[in-house]
């Protein structure tokens, strides 16, 4: 009979076998599947009868008292109630006045429980040595220097605890292929050291079973296997699951593997570090060999110390590189921090960006661009491995030793890409950091050629019979990622993220600062178009009503005399509106401009010219004008400035004061906000108490001027507006007048 009803294992499917349904156990104890409320035997192995007086044929259904003596019966019903209770696996208890190990635990709602004969320690002295043994071992550990010294005490000790032909100590790479590491064997026996084991030699649910089942023995590898009677459990109709027995029954196809090995008895104590099956305590002899359990638990202990020498090493910093690091870090954050354009700073410091690693090659895609440094993969081929990421890694930390083996299009870029280590910035823009290191060849030795292999006859794929050693070249593969290395990247990512995150915090306030801003304009120009609207209405509604009062007075007397006087007073009001329509239109003209081409503009040119076109007033009135000019370029629509300028000048000349040759200075000066021009007079002044609120409203005047109209100020502080800035007034009556326009610029 097989492990299984039904269900043959070999090579091609042996990666999915059901080893935790295994029904079958080794013939050094027997196993009895109970109830958990009744402790009524439900399954049993059928060589029950080799340990005690019990028939495997009657005993299904009946109560575990079945098998002990009354008194016994007590003691062990109290005992496995503990052991529920507490979590105790193991016991030393009587049946039938025999003395065994019993191994106990619940699975699938029923208890497992497994007796095999207890071994006692032959004599105090061997309890000393043992224990001496322990104590110089874990001394001798802690003073290796490095991991592999480490694993080779390991198997030295084990070798001492168990007498067995070869001990070795195999590691799982990422892969979960194994490597030898360590070695301790007698004189005679073929050596593994270095060599390579295929990760199919221990498939997954096997990994997983050493996970759960850390200590694992085949005391005699040829021997016939036990049956569990019934196959199906009663109470589930299916087979009863066994994956963390004593006595489970191995894998056929692992016999047969150990068999072409040569090997009959084997002991594995499985090594865990952080939760995860690190590597294997592998003991190997040439004969049958039961070990009992004080020695068993002895090798659990080793291997749980070697773990923390392990987790101790892998911990283990160059602490002065970290700190030197570190530092470079620092020093290139306070540089991307104190840039305002942290793209260009991006550029300036790649060469900074790349030192914080081993690597070759570094590339940062942030903002749409691509930073690249060193010996890095085309921009198209980045951009793609960017998606990749963002669709088939969860994490925000990623790295490999051989990128080509998870993404096949690393294959084309092995030479500046085997190894990568990306860090996330943003998996929704696909943003990232990403590190590269290159291919180097790595030379492995196989113990054997790991290919399956086929019977001629049968055809039935089974396990390799030759491990001589098999040497290959590996490619595709780059030096590992350090500890250091991942840190400090991890830390720079963060420090930058947090750059960017304050960036994009400022862009957004200087938006909102700017949309504010804009949005005041437009309400304040809202505003000003309500009054035009105003002023159309009141402007042209009057002499359109004076117009049909002249048409009125022309119908009540049609005499040649009336006609003439209406069609005088008729030309002198069509006159007066397209005087107002041409002022409504310049005012409409300024309202509706929203963007006009900036120029750079000599200052000095343009005042001259407005002069130039004054000079018939400005000899009429013998006025003088200075000019002080100490910001000559103004960057701005050129229009403006001319509009502002004539405005200004102009008022100047047209308020002057009859008593005193008219002084005007004209000056333009920096100041923290930007430029600003004034032109001062001695002119007949404002009272600004009275006229303040309403200087610079349209249609407002302030003196008996026939060409004041109430538009030059008015235009002046909407185009000063525009740009951004704004007019001022300081008036003394009879002394003069200040007009001060500032601009943003």
């Amino acid at each position: 009979m097989q492990n299984y009803h039904n269900y043959k294992v070999d090579l091609s499917n042996c990666d999915t076998e059901p080893i935790h349904l295994i029904g079958r156990v080794q013939p050094h104890g027997f196993m009895l599947i109970l109830n958990k409320q009744t402790l009524e035997v439900e399954q049993l192995s059928t060589n029950i009868g080799e340990f005690l007086q019990a028939d495997p044929v009657v005993l299904p259904g009946k109560k575990l008292n079945a098998i002990a003596f009354k008194e016994e019966y007590a003691t062990l019903e109290e005992r496995i109630r503990l052991q529920l209770d507490t979590g105790t696996k193991v016991e030393l208890i009587e049946l039938q006045g025999k003395p065994f190990f019993a191994f106990l635990h619940e699975s699938q709602g029923n208890l497992v429980l497994e007796c095999e004969p207890y071994m006692p320690v032959q004599h105090g002295q061997q309890i000393l040595d043992l224990t001496g043994g322990y104590t110089r071992f874990l001394e001798k550990l802690d003073q290796q220097d490095s991991l592999v010294a480490q694993a080779q005490q390991t198997t030295q000790f084990v070798q001492q605890v168990l007498d067995y032909d070869q001990v070795m100590l195999y590691r799982f790479d990422e892969d979960w292929h194994g490597e030898v590491i360590a070695e301790t064997a007698k004189p005679g026996v073929p050596t593994y050291l270095h060599h390579h084991f295929p990760a199919s030699d221990i498939p997954a649910q096997a990994r997983a079973l050493l996970l759960q089942k850390p200590v694992r023995q085949i005391a005699d590898v040829s021997a016939a296997a036990v049956d569990i009677t019934p196959y199906l459990n009663p109470t589930t109709g299916q087979p009863s699951n066994i994956i963390r027995s004593e006595l489970r029954n191995p894998s056929e196809i692992h016999l047969q593997y150990l068999q072409n090995m040569g090997v009959q008895a084997t002991l594995s104590v499985s090594i865990i570090v952080n939760e995860k099956l690190w590597g294997i305590i592998a003991c190997q002899h040439k004969s049958a060999l039961l070990t009992n359990y004080w020695r068993r638990q002895l090798c659990l202990n080793v291997a749980q110390a070697f773990a923390n020498g392990v987790l101790a090493h892998e911990e283990q910093r160059d602490l002065k590189q970290l700190e030197e690091l570190r530092v470079q870090e620092v020093q290139l954050m306070n540089q991307l921090m104190e840039s305002r354009d942290l793209h260009a700073e991006l550029q300036k410091q790649q060469s900074a960006i790349l030192s914080l690693s081993e690597a070759t090659g570094v590339a940062l895609l942030l903002d749409g661009k691509c930073y690249t440094y060193g010996f890095t993969p085309s921009e198209q081929s980045l951009r793609s491995l960017a998606q990749w990421l963002a669709e088939h890694v969860g994490s925000s930390s990623f790295h490999t030793r051989q990128l080509s083996n998870i993404y096949p299009a690393a294959t084309d870029m092995q030479e500046q890409a085997s190894g990568l280590l990306a860090l996330e910035i943003s998996k929704l823009n696909q943003e990232y950091l990403l590190y590269f290191k290159p291919e180097i060849s790595e030379t492995r030795i196989w113990a054997g050629k790991p290919d399956k292999e086929v019977e001629e006859k049968p055809g039935r794929i089974h396990p390799r019979k030759s491990f001589a050693r098999w040497v290959q070249v590996i490619k595709g593969k780059s030096l590992p990622w350090s500890l250091n290395e991942l840190e400090v990247a991890q830390t720079f990512v963060k420090d930058l993220t947090a750059v960017v995150l304050r960036n994009q915090k400022e862009h957004l306030t200087e938006l909102n600062r700017k949309l504010s801003q804009t949005s005041e304009m437009l309400r304040a120009k809202n505003r000003r178009l309500e009054d035009f609207t105003h002023i159309i209405t009141h402007n042209l509604r009057s002499p359109l009503g004076n117009m049909q009062g002249l048409i009125d007075l022309y119908n009540d007397d049609p005499s040649a005399e009336t006609g003439v006087q209406v069609m005088h007073l008729m030309d002198n009001m069509v006159q007066n509106m397209a005087t107002t329509l041409d002022d409504l239109g310049l005012i409409l003209e300024s309202e509706l401009s929203t963007e006009l081409e900036d120029q750079e503009v000599y200052l000095p040119d343009l005042v001259e010219r407005e002069l130039q076109n004054l000079q018939p007033i400005i000899l009429q009135t013998d006025a003088k004008v200075e000019v002080d000019l100490q910001v000559k370029h103004i960057t701005a629509p050129k229009v403006y400035l001319e509009s502002i300028a004539h405005n200004l000048i102009s008022n100047a000349l047209k308020y002057r004061s009859p008593e005193r040759q008219p002084l005007i200075l004209v000056k333009s000066w920096q100041e923290q906000e930007g430029v600003c021009i004034s032109v001062q007079d001695n002119g007949l002044g404002i009272n600004l108490k009275r006229f303040g609120h309403k200087i610079f409203k349209v249609y407002n005047t302030f003196h008996q001027n026939k060409d004041a109209k109430g538009l030059g100020l008015y235009l002046t502080k909407v185009q000063a507006e525009a740009l951004g800035g704004g007019i001022s007034v300081d008036s003394i009556p009879g002394e003069g007048t200040t007009f001060k326009v500032c601009l943003k610029v």
